[in-house]
């Protein structure tokens, strides 16, 4: 899920290329004070798949689900007084998602049990099962959870009605101001018919205060793209509800361990800059969950933490090193944007959900970024198509990404061990390219839903 990692992946890239823009965290609260700003002015948004694939598989019953998600979301409320959490809608994904999903999910290996008809089976398995299912002692949620995605979105839906309820009691007579929204769950949880689709909208703590601001014309399938979506709506919310709380929101504390957001969250940055009032733009800090590790040569262990950067610090940083220096001409000032987009285009092909091109790494694939950024503005000039929302635009900015590609070759034929990699990013296809496109496309908010078009779901490149 997210960017290809390891040493030469984009997340190990970034932090070596643009430490400044980094800092490890115990928790979300010690990254706010850092910041400075005060709990009542921040707004934390949290993926909430991400909360439930984080359980251990010592975890197996459903009550167990309900105390460990209310603790990680508790640690959220104590760094922000606004909490939102929120979900993938399958019923709204991307084809190119669920192609994705697919393939994810032919390649796992299954951990249920098989069982004879006399044998009760440790799970349900699909969208048929009661609460007295999910309570019963039998039942190995963690199973359920993990290996059929069928049974996921009413077990969603029951676990989060079940934690509201137990966050309300929690802060029961309290006085800490707080608010928590789930964003893309079904409120009838487990009463919904069985027979019945799902209405998937809000479950708050004030729905009258986040209902306004959350509810969508058109539906965001990605919980990825929610994430950045919360945080623009609140700060619109200055505008339109410029008496509420929300509009106090200064910090955004996006919480994930998904790293497609650096691309999502540093072309996000490039529109905020467009701001006629850029002095009031909210700080967002994009905070990655890291699980405890523990070291092979020794019996020290890294305990769980996070590690956040500064998105218009890291902005800031990558604009500096594509064109060498802070102080820009006007003109040149506004190639940022385009930078942004042709960096995550190139980024995307290092490999991501959606595509991936082998040969290429994104420590070689940055400077490669900026030579066309430096020194090629009639090409760099066409990735503007992407943010236009036109698919003919799109399209012609695939001169830009072959280039990057031409000059990722030359960088490498006849380096030592580098012959596989220049064979395979030579054989680059005109699909691979379109898929890079669309995925640059589809973080900045602008869907194409003919995906085979643009070269999903073709036997070629499975």
């Amino acid at each position: 899920m997210g960017l290809a990692g390891g040493a030469n992946g984009a997340k190990a890239v970034f932090k070596e290329r643009f430490a400044s823009s980094f800092g490890d965290f115990a928790t979300l609260a010690k990254a706010r004070e850092c910041t400075g700003v005060a709990r009542v002015q921040t707004l934390v948004v949290v993926d909430g798949n991400v909360l439930v694939m984080q359980i251990p598989k010592s975890i197996t019953s459903f009550n167990g689900y309900v105390q460990v998600i209310s603790t990680m979301i508790h640690g959220a409320v104590l760094a922000g007084e606004h909490v939102v959490v929120v979900f993938d809608e399958p019923e709204n994904l991307t084809s190119a998602k669920k192609e994705e999903q697919n393939k994810r999910d032919a390649r796992r290996t299954p951990q249920t049990p098989v069982c004879s008809d006399d044998v009760a089976s440790p799970c349900p398995k699909d969208d048929d099962y009661t609460q007295e299912d999910l309570d019963a002692s039998t039942t190995n949620v963690y199973l359920m959870v993990k290996n059929h995605r069928k049974t996921r979105p009413r077990f969603y839906d029951a676990l989060f009605v079940a934690v509201l309820a137990h966050m309300k009691r929690m802060f029961d007579g309290q006085s800490c101001a707080w608010s928590l929204t789930f964003d893309g769950v079904d409120a009838r949880g487990m009463d919904r018919p069985v027979s019945a689709p799902r209405a998937l909208g809000l479950l708050s703590s004030d729905i009258d205060a986040w209902a306004p601001l959350l509810t969508r014309e058109q539906p965001i399938g990605e919980g990825d793209l929610k994430l950045t979506d919360v945080c623009q709506r609140v700060y619109n919310a200055r505008a339109t509800h410029p008496d509420s709380r929300v509009a106090q929101v200064r910090l955004n504390i996006i919480s994930t361990i998904d790293t497609d957001s650096f691309m999502i969250e540093l072309i996000a940055q490039s529109r905020r800059e467009k701001r006629s009032e850029t002095s009031q733009n909210e700080t967002t800090l994009l905070c990655l969950r890291e699980s405890s590790r523990k070291r092979k040569e020794s019996a020290e262990a890294t305990p769980a933490h996070y590690t956040c950067f500064d998105i218009e610090n890291f902005y800031a940083n990558v604009m500096t090193y594509m064109f060498g220096t802070k102080d820009l001409k006007p003109e040149v000032e506004a190639r940022k944007p385009l930078v942004a987009l042709l960096l995550s285009a190139s980024i995307a092909m290092c490999g991501c959900d959606f595509v991936q091109v082998a040969g290429l790494r994104a420590d070689l694939v940055l400077p490669c970024v900026r030579e066309i950024a430096r020194n090629r503005p009639d090409l760099l000039v066409l990735m503007a198509g992407v943010e236009t929302g036109s698919e003919e635009a799109t399209r012609k900015a695939a001169d830009a990404l072959n280039a990057v590609l031409e000059e990722f070759v030359s960088s490498i034929t006849g380096k030592p061990r580098m012959q596989k990699a220049t064979v395979n990013a030579s054989a680059c296809t005109d699909l691979q390219v379109l898929r890079s496109l669309w995925t640059t496309a589809y973080w900045s908010t602008h869907e194409f839903k003919n995906t085979y078009d643009w070269g999903f779901n073709h036997a070629a490149l499975d």
